[in-house]
């Protein structure tokens, strides 16, 4: 199997951004994703069906995941009447290519909310033709033109920071030197060398102990040995977990191997 026979079978749980609805399949916009074909039956995922004076209308649905630029993602999706326009959600009135009417009678809507406000998101839209309720993992959103539309949720990942290491508040040097970010890691005259101060290095970030140090050996006050006295122990407070929790917390978005997906599809390209 080659590499992007392996990319392509990657799962692509990233949460979706922003939705869309097309006249012309051909004229999907860049970063989208077209719903050209039924979940269930691989036929046209044509939302309008019919045409008007013998010239064929069609309506597909389009999504980006779009994980770079965009700060919020579709928590939900639902189909409308035509005047009921929920609040807080975003109908689809018209096509993005040609700025026509979007679909007849009904309006198809969704829901957009920060990404650090949420643990799940909509990750997958799928057409159905023939099944009368939802797969496995999918939710209803609604029918048009006797078509069910249907979405899949899953978590959305946590924003990671990169961790920030502050020099610490207090002298470590025998000879009271205060260790700050100057000198963190820098012995005197020499710029790149780290400071050796008997039995203890200090490695930019990182500080080794041996059991000596700057010559005096390093033992525990004998009041401290014994700890046979102490008949209370502070027992951790564990807390218990859902399987959403669970999943939320240690869930892996894949990004690293979308990544290389994009990387090798435009070298390909």
């Amino acid at each position: 199997m080659d590499l992007q026979s392996v990319l392509k079978a990657l799962p692509d749980d990233r949460p979706v951004t922003r939705i869309c609805i097309v006249e012309d399949p051909t004229k999907c916009p860049s970063g989208f994703q077209l719903v050209a074909k039924t979940f269930d039956q691989d036929t046209d995922a044509d939302l309008w069906k019919d045409g008007i004076f013998g010239k064929r209308i069609t309506r597909y649905i389009c999504f980006m995941k779009d994980q770079s630029s965009c700060n919020e993602v579709v928590e939900s999706i639902t189909v409308a009447g035509e005047r009921e326009l929920p609040p807080e959600w975003t109908a689809l009135l018209y096509t993005q290519d040609s700025e026509q009417k979007a679909i007849r009678k009904k309006n198809l809507c969704y829901k957009l909310v920060s990404k650090d406000l949420v643990q799940e998101a909509v990750t997958d839209i799928i057409v159905l033709s023939k099944s009368k309720k939802p797969p496995p993992g999918f939710t209803l959103a609604g029918e048009i033109n006797s078509l069910l539309i249907c979405y899949k949720c899953g978590p959305v990942s946590p924003a990671r920071f990169p961790r920030v290491v502050d020099p610490l508040p207090y002298s470590l040097l025998s000879n009271g030197q205060q260790v700050t970010s100057s000198n963190w890691g820098v012995s005197s005259g020499q710029s790149q060398q780290p400071y050796v101060q008997g039995q203890r290095t200090l490695y930019g970030n990182s500080i080794t102990h041996n059991a000596v140090l700057d010559g005096v050996p390093f033992t525990i006050n004998p009041k401290y040995s014994d700890f046979s006295h102490l008949l209370q122990f502070i027992i951790p407070d564990i807390t218990f977990k859902t399987e959403d929790q669970l999943r939320v917390q240690y869930n892996y978005s894949f990004q690293v191997e979308y990544q290389v997906q994009q990387a090798v599809s435009s070298n390909f390209s």
